[in-house]
């Protein structure tokens, strides 16, 4: 599947300079917009795959997996219900973007304790157009899915009216800042944006420098995990896949340091799509965790095994 890259949201500019034109050019008195609360988390964007009959998961660059699961995102997916899941079915073509409430420079009230996605833009590959967001309540109130926090919805008067929502924050003590969209059909090819951001300016300062926290509960968290996966990823079971990988010809009958990259390309997956078969009640265990050391520890015995280092 194809992955639509999120939209990069320009800061407003009121004036017109020697270098740049303005781009509120989109809005005027009395065209419907929105303001939400800009949410700084991780871009995370969801869509129903027809040909592989699953959910894709994608973070601002790349698709995600077992392996890269974006804090436990991927995971968390893994849990919707049938009825959420059975929402996505109903719209292959619809790309569904939200900001994950992953560890960044604004500590939430929910940061780190529940897996929450707050949804806030549906793109529709056929008409490359994104839905007015009438349509992307709607289906988060249809999928059981959280909308991000919306502070105003009606016609635009000024954009110091819109300043009045800088500080109105729904998600912790802090704000970040806002987002304004204008409502209506557009694509992200219109010379001028119809989507906007304006950030505080005290988070602007503050967040010059950002101080790296150890969390201690999650170091536990992690230790246990590792502990957990290595009880299941153990050296009889790479040995075991090793050898089947060789009877599948995917291994030479001799395996060379030269082929260690065709192992790394194949063992981790075929090792998680094992122990995921044989031992998932553990494995879910390991949280978001799980995947990493799956791939950390497979490769750490193969290496053993085959290299003798």
């Amino acid at each position: 599947m194809e992955q639509k890259h999120f939209m990069d949201i320009q800061h407003i500019r009121e004036e017109d300079t020697e270098l740049r034109d303005r781009n509120t050019k989109a809005f005027y008195p009395g065209c419907v917009i929105q303001i939400t609360e800009k949410f700084d988390g991780s871009n995370f964007c969801v869509a129903w795959d027809e040909e592989t009959e699953e959910l894709k998961c994608f973070s601002r660059k790349k698709e995600l997996d077992f392996q890269n699961t974006l804090n436990g995102f991927w995971n968390y997916v893994q849990t919707f219900s049938e009825k959420t899941v059975n929402e996505f079915k109903k719209h292959p073509n619809w790309r569904v973007f939200g900001e994950a409430n992953c560890k960044n420079k604004i500590i939430y009230d929910d940061t780190g304790k529940v897996k929450h996605w707050y949804v806030y833009d549906i793109y529709d590959v056929n008409s490359q157009k994104y839905l007015e967001q009438i349509f992307v309540k709607q289906f988060c109130k249809d999928a059981g899915l959280e909308y991000v926090h919306e502070l105003y919805y009606g016609p635009f008067v000024s954009w110091e009216h819109c300043r009045l929502f800088m500080n109105s924050p729904a998600y912790g003590e802090r704000q970040e800042g806002i987002i304004i969209k204008q409502q209506g059909e557009w694509d992200e090819s219109d010379r001028n944006p119809h989507v906007l951001k304006i950030v505080n300016e005290d988070f602007r300062e503050s967040m010059k420098t950002k101080e790296k926290i150890v969390d201690p509960e999650a170091e536990a968290a992690k230790q246990e995990a590792r502990n957990t996966m290595e009880s299941i990823v153990t050296p009889r079971r790479i040995e075991k896949m090793l050898f089947k990988l060789r009877d599948e010809g995917v291994l030479p009958d001799k395996i060379q340091p030269t082929d260690f990259k065709i192992v790394a390309q194949n063992l981790p997956k075929r090792i998680w799509e094992d122990i995921m078969k044989e031992e998932k009640e553990l494995v879910m265990q390991c949280g978001e965790y799980g995947g990493k050391l799956c791939q950390q520890i497979s490769m750490s015995i193969a290496r053993d095994i085959l290299l003798g280092t």
